[in-house]
């Protein structure tokens, strides 16, 4: 009887060993390779594309979480994966031409070229405020693209519009081939 339970037992360790050494049906994932290029950076060669990646965002300052034009804002842009964090100063802004972000505040933006091999990619923006969208999409090579991340405050809530003081609700992306 004891050597039918130590059987068993040793029967159970091989089929989990067996399980643990299976392969995985998913595509192994390849770190993806870009370069931060200059803004003004001429077309990019055959097998290879340009994005030009652009955000902003306007936060208020509170008495209990005080923000100036020093204290920065960090945006992350991940392209299949790989994290680029980019930390931006601000600029004080009381007009402004987007009616839910009229009012005094810190205004942050950010404009970043990369330079990727030609492919499918999905980038997606993560903002300091836990707020995230994503955009899969098809890049041919030799060309250039631009990416917006729009930040969407809401809609209108008792009888007003909501402002940026609200805070970011989503972020709306338009995408477009330049040249």
């Amino acid at each position: 009887m004891k050597r039918m339970v130590i059987l068993f037992g040793l029967v159970i360790a091989v089929v989990f060993a067996g399980c643990y050494t299976q392969i995985p049906l998913e595509k192994p994932v390849v770190p993806v390779e870009f370069k931060v290029v200059p803004l003004d950076e001429p077309a990019p060669p055959q097998g290879e594309a340009d994005i030009i990646i652009t955000t902003h965002i306007k936060k208020k300052s509170y008495i209990f979480e005080p923000r100036t034009v020093e204290t920065p804002y960090v945006f992350t842009l991940l392209i299949d994966g790989k994290e680029l964090r980019e930390s931006v100063k601000g600029m004080e802004e009381i007009i402004s031409d987007v009616e839910p972000e009229r009012g005094k505040g810190i205004h942050y933006n950010l404009k970043k070229r990369l330079r990727l091999k030609q492919g499918s990619y999905t980038i997606a923006l993560r903002s300091e405020d836990r707020r995230s969208d994503e955009i899969e999409m098809e890049l041919e090579g030799g060309k250039l693209y631009t990416l917006r991340f729009e930040p969407f405050y809401g809609l209108k809530k008792h009888h007003r519009l909501k402002l940026f003081s609200d805070g970011v609700e989503r972020y709306k992306i338009y995408w477009e081939e330049i040249k």
